[in-house]
């Protein structure tokens, strides 16, 4: 689970920059362009935590099938299937 974890950790880091790059394309150029008008862009500081929360639970639940499955497999299928 600690792999599981540190890969939605690494996904939500990963995830800010690149959001925050496509965020701030929609408001200043899609958004005057298609519709002639903008917004300001705002990040709040709790938008980052959430950010990361939910990127952790969500690779922690996807984790949570695979890792009960392969506890419930005897060992030496696991040996012949692998």
């Amino acid at each position: 689970q600690i792999q599981t974890a540190s890969m939605g950790l690494i996904a939500g880091i990963l995830s800010l920059p690149l959001g925050s790059a496509m965020a701030l394309v929609l408001v200043h150029v899609i958004n005057r362009r298609a519709f002639g008008w903008g917004m300001d862009f705002h990040l709040p500081p709790e938008a980052i935590v959430h950010t990361l929360l939910v990127a952790l639970v969500a690779a922690l639940v996807a984790g949570l099938y695979p890792a009960w499955r392969m506890a419930n497999t005897p060992p030496a299928q696991a040996l012949r299937e692998g």
